[in-house]
């Protein structure tokens, strides 16, 4: 076991794509510095449909926290319609 997962506990991994108005405003690059304040890792990317899907992955509680907290509160500009996770 890494010395991560005996830190941190169990480690967790989801997908996610986000729907809405969410291309344009920055979406990716304030993804990205939200889950470099939380510690964790992962990608981020457009779509051609017009939405943002991406991976992240950590400790459980802080992909929770940035999955249910941080995604769903983003940009003034942004307008998140949806947030499927897997």
């Amino acid at each position: 076991m890494s010395a991560l997962a005996k830190a941190s506990g169990a480690l967790k991994s989801v997908d996610y794509e986000v729907f809405g108005r969410v291309q344009g405003v920055c979406f990716r690059m304030y993804t990205e510095e939200e889950a470099r304040k939380l510690g964790v890792v992962g990608w981020v990317k457009n779509t051609s449909q017009g939405t943002v899907t991406g991976q992240v992955q950590g400790p459980e509680d802080k992909v929770n926290a940035i999955a249910i907290k941080r995604i769903g509160k983003p940009l003034r500009l942004a307008v998140v319609q949806e947030i499927l996770a897997e």
